[in-house]
């Protein structure tokens, strides 16, 4: 499957995971997200890694 998204969306997705590992308790990201707190910065990583590739600023 492959989604296109603007740069904006892309920024918020990033920021939204970023936000979420500093506002949500540690041990309730997996209930509250689906995702523990490394899969939050693997993908947020991996998103960033997206936007420079193709020249775009957080």
């Amino acid at each position: 499957m492959q989604i296109e998204v603007t740069p904006e969306e892309l920024r918020y997705l990033i920021r939204c995971g970023a936000a979420l590992t500093q506002n949500v308790p540690e041990q309730s990201l997996p209930t509250y997200c689906g995702f523990d707190k490394k899969q939050i910065v693997e993908f947020s990583s991996r998103l960033r890694e997206e936007l420079d590739n193709a020249g775009l600023d957080l």
